[in-house]
């Protein structure tokens, strides 16, 4: 079953959340992590959440299997002409075990059909994937969407893959010829940027 998609204001979860009560004087308190951690930590209402930037993020292209678009400000999944996108994170370790994981994304250009969610291995650098070296993808797709509107963001639920501290991969794969474009860790707006989003066990911090 295709999962839902959120977007614009009919939907305030997950990181729009934090940022929401951020700047409406919410019960909020951030800091860091740990010194060089890609994470966010935040508490929201007495919810510990972690939003976790990629440590990596590409897109390959089957037609040019040895071109590498790791500095490119979008990640494309497409099936027109063959491309899938990429990402890796870092999950540093925790305070509390992981109640529920979601990828969060920015969808520049649409689709009619967005793409599935596949795990992949994380042995790849940004700087040197390309088709000829793309990451290997492994089980059943974590998680798939239907329509996806311009401008808009795309969730899934990645509890089952993101259990603890460590290295996660992903791959975005459409069968479809009407493919999408989503905001990579490059693009100019870093809010557009994909994140994971931790939500741990537990209470608000001391």
């Amino acid at each position: 079953m295709k999962q839902g998609v959120r977007w614009g204001g009919r939907v305030v979860t997950g990181l729009a959340a934090l940022v929401l009560l951020t700047r409406c004087g919410g019960d909020t308190a951030t800091g860091e992590l740990a010194e060089g951690s890609h994470c966010q930590d935040t508490t929201v209402l007495g919810t510990r959440m972690l939003a976790c930037g990629p440590a990596a993020d590409a897109y390959a292209e089957e037609g040019l299997p040895q071109t590498n678009y790791g500095g490119s400000r979008k990640l494309v999944a497409d099936n027109l002409v063959r491309r899938v996108a990429f990402l890796r994170f870092e999950v540093p370790q925790l305070p509390a075990p992981v109640r529920r994981a979601t990828l969060r994304l920015y969808a520049l250009d649409g689709s009619t059909d967005g793409p599935a969610l596949y795990r992949a291995s994380t042995e790849w650098s940004e700087d040197s994937l390309s088709w000829e070296r793309a990451p290997l993808l492994s089980g059943a797709p974590l998680g798939d969407v239907g329509e996806v509107p311009n401008h808009s963001w795309v969730e899934y639920d990645v509890t089952t893959a993101v259990t603890g501290p460590g290295a996660y991969g992903f791959a975005l794969v459409t069968e479809s010829r009407n493919g999408v474009d989503f905001a990579s860790k490059e693009h100019a707006h870093k809010d557009w940027a994909p994140r994971l989003i931790l939500t741990l066990e537990g209470t608000s911090r001391k």
